[in-house]
């Protein structure tokens, strides 16, 4: 303990940088924590679709999922969601992942259900990260 207050004392801006350093990793940590969603990847996302039932919410326009979606997706555009809550109340025993097509969208789509008390997840980057995992699409 003695050491470390000797190496604080020769070393004092080298230990506030760290501090300040400390300090901003915890900010980040608890602004994270804070968001709710959880990011996952599509990996994740395909484990939890095929052991947990989980349910593919995709909030882009309808052309866009029209020319290409992840397998058995619902699609509520982000500008109706709020309008058909309803049409999600069948699958709130289901994890619901939001896809969109980077990520920032869904992240939106997130906050408002949960405001409505629905837990979500985000796939991570949305259909591009989807896409860079070589995982399929299907398109209309």
């Amino acid at each position: 303990m003695q050491n470390i207050l000797i190496f604080i004392q020769n070393h004092w801006m080298l230990f506030l940088a760290f501090l300040f350093v400390f300090l901003l990793v915890v900010i980040v940590e608890f602004i994270r924590a804070k968001r709710g969603a959880l990011q996952i990847t599509a990996h994740e996302a395909i484990r939890l679709m095929n052991h947990q039932n989980a349910v593919v919410v995709d909030v882009r326009s309808n052309d866009a999922f029209a020319s290409g979606h992840i397998v058995n997706a619902v699609s509520i555009p982000l500008n109706d969601l709020e309008n058909k809550l309803k049409k999600l109340d069948k699958y709130k025993s289901q994890p619901i992942i939001l896809v969109c097509a980077n990520g920032l969208e869904s992240r939106t789509a997130s906050n408002l259900l949960e405001k409505h008390q629905i837990k979500t997840h985000i796939l991570a980057n949305g259909l591009r990260g989807w896409r860079e995992a070589d995982m399929p699409l299907v398109k209309e």
